[in-house]
């Protein structure tokens, strides 16, 4: 590795910081809400649900781009596309499928009651719930989109083996099927999008990553206050190993693709109207979100790759997210 190359790849861990937040083309987002079994429960699932949709809308994703399936779409008029039936959700993958770009960003979200165990780990629907396994199908014919697959519910924990692939984020609200409680950490996870707390970057964007870190501080600290033992612990995995960490970060791996995860377009709002001058930058921004996103998708895969492989990668990624990031600023300069 040529000098030049060895500084570059001395910065990565602060990658993020040299340039705007970095989110795909276009952010998709489907939320899925199950049965409640009881009225307060069901309240709570959709509120949770469009509280999700609503954050998604204020950071600018499109209408068009946002989908609600509950369990009573009449709970909300107008604001639940559909009914959380197996068939409507399979309906709304095949579509995210079509009809969503490859450097386009897929948000699952997952909300309801857990069961089962492994890959007949499921959440609970009106009629024949899907199953973990079938999620995996469902999210691996989205690849190669970065796909995060966020589940609240109860008992989740066994989703994180099952889903865990290159270029996924995969959250839980427990650590395995046995944490059977009703879990508290999704709504502290939706409250997280909706407000600056949980910016503590104070880039004016939430990350997945901060997400997560807001829900599980602020659901620890609900137990603590109470006196009582957690009953659950929420899990973070983006790093293909398939067991998720409860407080990511450390590790330099764990939890750099979901740092990179915003609802936000990489495309500053400033330029990213039909303006023909600004054509070039905004296909740069483009470019710099796609090679933001290799670098997050190479780091994932590290371990299986040989220290020689993935230092030849590296290098020649972060010398072009250089080269373009300096062609965005000698752009932005000129008069």
């Amino acid at each position: 590795m040529r000098p030049a190359a060895r500084r570059i790849a001395a910065t990565l861990p602060l990658l993020a910081a040299l340039g705007p937040p970095l989110a795909a083309q276009e952010t998709h987002l489907l939320v899925v809400s199950g049965l409640g079994g009881e009225p307060e429960y069901s309240e709570r699932f959709v509120e949770w649900g469009l509280a999700m949709t609503e954050a998604a809308r204020e950071a600018g994703v499109p209408e068009a781009n946002v989908q609600f399936l509950a369990e009573d779409p009449g709970a909300a008029p107008g604001r639940i596309d559909g009914r959380s039936e197996r068939e409507a959700v399979e309906r709304a993958f095949a579509g995210l499928a079509a009809d969503t770009a490859p450097d386009d960003r897929i948000l699952v979200l997952l909300i309801g009651h857990g069961g089962g165990a492994g890959e007949d780990s499921r959440v609970s629907m009106p009629g024949r719930s899907l199953r973990a396994s079938e999620y995996r199908e469902l999210v691996g014919a989205l690849a190669p989109r970065t796909v995060a697959v966020v589940n609240l519910a109860s008992a989740s924990g066994d989703f994180v083996p099952a889903l865990s692939g290159e270029g996924r984020i995969v959250v839980t609200a427990t650590r395995s099927s046995r944490q059977r409680n009703a879990a508290l950490f999704g709504g502290y996870f939706v409250e997280a999008y909706g407000g600056a707390d949980a910016d503590t970057d104070r880039d004016g964007r939430i990350s997945l990553l901060e997400a997560f870190e807001y829900a599980r501080i602020e659901t620890d600290r609900y137990y603590a206050d109470r006196g009582l033992i957690a009953s659950e612990t929420a899990l973070l995995e983006d790093r293909i190993e398939g067991r998720g960490e409860p407080e990511p970060g450390g590790d330099p791996g764990v939890g750099q693709l979901a740092a990179r995860f915003f609802l936000e377009s990489a495309v500053p709002a400033e330029i990213a109207g039909d303006d023909p001058s600004s054509e070039r930058l905004r296909a740069l921004y483009g470019e710099q979100a796609r090679l933001e996103d290799e670098v997050a998708r190479l780091r994932q895969a590290e371990g299986s790759m040989t220290a020689e492989a993935y230092r030849a990668a590296l290098e020649a990624l972060l010398v072009a997210l250089a080269e373009t990031g300096a062609e965005i600023r000698a752009l932005e300069a000129e008069p």
